[in-house]
């Protein structure tokens, strides 16, 4: 799904909750199925022992929807929803198809400049911190 994004430098600016001294991070595959898979490994360049499950929750979720504020647009020099990457965390469990993903905060990251942060929806959104993982389907491949 974001094989084009593979080895790329993202600076998050240490806004991942808890992880406020980590900046850089890069998304790299999980597996060998990069192409047919929504999940990737989002890895810190700072602590190597640091690392995140992540997914593209257009995939597993068709109707996930966040509006961008303008201070948000503004923080990642984008213009446009379009102009962002969304990724959302996922809090593996095992078997793995108990895991959740974190649809409450999810990453924001502009495709070109490569700025990003995290951003926790308002409290009236219907999403959670912890949401199952719908039964794996085969999607096309997200275009960069």
């Amino acid at each position: 799904m974001f094989s084009c994004y593979y080895g790329k430098t993202f600076e998050l600016r240490g806004s991942i909750l808890g992880f406020a001294e980590l900046n850089e991070f890069q998304l790299l595959p999980v597996d060998d199925t990069a192409a047919q898979t929504p999940f990737a490994y989002l890895q810190s360049l700072e602590e190597p022992n640091i690392g995140f499950i992540v997914a593209d929750p257009f995939s597993l979720y068709p109707d996930y929807q966040i509006e961008l504020s303008e201070p948000e647009k503004t923080a990642l020099g984008a213009s446009d929803p379009k102009e962002v990457i969304v990724l959302v965390i996922v809090t593996v469990a095992e078997p793995f198809d108990r895991s959740t993903v974190n649809l409450l905060a999810p990453l924001l990251i502009h495709r070109t400049n490569f700025q990003g942060r995290q951003i926790v929806l308002p409290p009236d959104s219907p999403y959670t911190t912890k949401t199952a993982l719908p039964e794996r389907r085969h999607e096309e491949e997200a275009s960069c």
